[in-house]
């Protein structure tokens, strides 16, 4: 079902005269529908409040944390850019794998992040590998790093 959503996107785009990719277009919406009313529709949230996308760290820095923040969501104090923040992430566990994969990059490709993409794939490990709901501490999940390998038993 995501291929043919994806497929039927880049039909439209190329047929628009528009060449960007269907990740993209399907990640802004997301962020549009789940993101834009804290981190706002420019990327630049809400200074006290909610931290700003543009050239952060915890966007373009490491997947695996990026995608644990996204599913079980954070609160607690946390600096971005040398300013505090104390407010709470909402977890968007409800989203597909596909719609993590897609948003996250798209904000980790726009507001002047220039980071690789987060496949789908990369999602449905981390989401496999966590053993709670609770949302994070955020000094917690600053050292929460990498894709967890998957280790078949024998």
């Amino acid at each position: 079902m995501a291929r043919t959503f994806f497929a039927t996107m880049a039909v439209a785009l190329l047929l628009s005269g528009c060449s960007k990719d269907p990740m993209l277009v399907s990640g802004q919406d997301v962020f549009t529908k789940y993101c834009a009313t804290c981190h706002q529709q420019d990327g630049k949230g809400i200074s006290g409040a909610f931290p700003s996308l543009y050239d952060s760290e915890w966007v373009s820095g490491d997947k695996g944390r990026l995608i644990r923040l996204v599913l079980r969501g954070m609160q607690g104090p946390i600096v971005v850019k040398g300013e505090t923040y104390n407010n709470v992430m909402t977890p968007h566990s409800f989203l597909t794998d596909e719609q993590v994969a897609s948003v996250l990059t798209f904000v980790r490709q726009e507001f002047d992040n220039d980071a690789d993409k987060v496949e789908a794939g990369e999602v449905a490990v981390v989401r496999a590998s966590l053993t709670s709901d609770e949302l994070y501490i955020a000094s917690e999940l600053e050292n929460l790093l990498g894709i967890p390998s998957l280790e078949i038993p024998e």
